[in-house]
């Protein structure tokens, strides 16, 4: 004899099928992956993981399948090649290049900074010598 469950009540899930649910995001819940949503989808969702499961699928092969339904922005970390290299690494190279100008510009200016005031010294000094050799005679 089995007991009933209520309609939200969930077969248990395996460790392994909560990791990869884990890794989905829920396409209902913005910010929830599969496994924290609690909307009917993402339940339903987590049944069919491990029925993939349980029939012999591979992790790979579950997420590939929900790619194939929704789209990349199902996965919760994009893989790293293709385009999505350049979401994983544009921040990077943004921040080293923003860096590199930066310097060049503080560079820049110290050293016209720099001439700039050799340029007064120099210039302060001949009136100084000037001033001098007026007074002498």
């Amino acid at each position: 004899m089995s007991i009933p469950l209520p309609v939200w009540a969930e077969e248990p899930l395996s460790p392994e099928a909560l990791a990869i649910a884990n890794e989905l995001n829920c396409p209902v819940c913005e910010g929830q992956s599969v496994r924290d949503s609690n909307s009917q989808l993402a339940r339903q969702m987590r049944q069919v993981i491990q029925q993939k499961l349980d029939a012999g699928e591979s992790p790979d092969q579950i997420k590939a399948y929900f790619v194939e339904r929704y789209g990349i922005g199902i996965l919760r970390e994009p893989p790293k090649q293709g385009f999505t290299w350049a979401l994983w690494w544009g921040p990077v190279v943004g921040l080293v290049f923003g860096a590199a100008v930066l310097y060049a510009y503080l560079s820049r200016r110290a050293a016209a900074a720099q001439r700039q005031d050799s340029d007064l010294d120099t210039e302060d000094l001949r009136r100084l010598e000037e001033r001098l050799l007026s007074e002498a005679e």
